[in-house]
């Protein structure tokens, strides 16, 4: 297999089509009969309109230098994905298709999982992968055209974020804890507990917080890591649902990186951001806005259909040469 050089990556997307009537029967299958955190298994965390066409068309587009674009599923395939090379637009091994299973190569007991941060966790296992190479959720994309310079100097990762202090979040945590244990109350898991407790396990009593980009990972030091510490490693993999006892991965691997002084902590980058309805007119403003170079749509599936489908234009406008036809000729649904 051809090797990466140093001036290339890999890109890794976790995607998962939430509306596969087999992957919903397996997801019901496995739901908890006790009551839950309803931030682990809200249908909008599995749900897919185009957005892993706009990521795949906008590293197309944008990011030069990336060599291959690993897709990560449960036994699924987005439809139009093959349409890709077929018309030309990246070569006929820019993307494949890695399987839960074969990530999960040696874990296979902790199968099916729906569960990102599970995911995460095994990510470094993709056979082929670069030493350095990006992760992202299948909602971002990159908005504006990037460097390898912007990911990576030498060893070193550039990260971009903030500092926080975890004794107030922790304190907040453990309190949750509390009515969860006198009142059975469930305790979201949320984003910012996953980074704080990345920090925590590490001895830190400060974390680096980030947000929704694109992000470098080295895949050794995390692999090593967690295969280092194996009740860990089970720990992370054991919960079908996303868990507040979980770490996040990304982030783990980003605080041994600074651990190590192999990290350039930067200020936190401006991403083109659509949350909800109000945020529709300045999403698609800043599609053009030059100094904004990632973006992240979540929760398209939420929006009024007119909505919808005014955001569906515009990145179809926005992508149009990097889409394969059966996307740019879809009405939105």
């Amino acid at each position: 297999m051809k090797q990466p050089n140093e001036n290339t990556l890999d890109i890794v997307i976790a995607w998962v089509d939430g509306a596969d009537p087999i992957l919903k029967q397996k997801r019901e299958q496995y739901k908890p009969t006790k009551k839950v955190a309803s931030d682990a298994i809200t249908d909008t965390r599995f749900a897919s309109d185009d957005e892993i066409y706009y990521n795949i068309a906008s590293i197309i587009k944008y990011v030069p230098f990336c060599r291959h674009i690993y897709i990560v599923t449960d036994q699924q395939k987005p439809a139009f994905i093959d349409e890709f090379a077929k018309q030309g637009i990246c070569s006929a091994d820019k993307i494949r298709i890695v399987d839960h299973k074969d990530i999960f190569s040696g874990y296979e007991q902790f199968l099916p999982t729906f569960n990102t941060r599970s995911i995460e966790s095994m990510i470094w296992n993709i056979e082929g992968l670069s030493d350095y190479f990006i992760y992202m959720n299948d909602d971002f994309f990159f908005n504006q055209p990037v460097k390898i310079d912007d990911f990576l100097d030498g060893k070193n990762l550039n990260i971009n974020g903030h500092w926080r202090k975890s004794a107030a979040l922790n304190a907040k945590l453990n309190f949750r804890k509390s009515r969860f244990k006198l009142f059975g109350t469930p305790i979201q898991p949320r984003h910012t507990i996953a980074q704080m407790l990345s920090a925590k396990i590490l001895g830190m009593d400060q974390f680096f917080e980030i947000h929704h980009y694109p992000h470098i990972v080295d895949r050794n030091i995390l692999k090593d890591y967690l295969l280092n510490h194996p009740q860990l490693l089970t720990e992370q993999l054991r919960y079908k649902f996303r868990d507040v006892a979980q770490v996040n991965p990304i982030t783990l691997m980003n605080h041994l990186k600074i651990k190590k002084d192999e990290a350039n902590i930067k200020p936190d980058t401006s991403v083109n951001y659509l949350k909800n309805e109000s945020s529709i007119e300045d999403f698609i403003t800043a599609l053009e806005d030059k100094s904004i170079k990632y973006g992240c749509i979540q929760s398209l599936d939420l929006l009024e259909p007119d909505l919808h489908n005014k955001i569906s234009q515009a990145m179809k406008h926005k992508f149009l040469a990097y889409l394969p036809v059966s996307v740019t000729a879809t009405p939105a649904s």
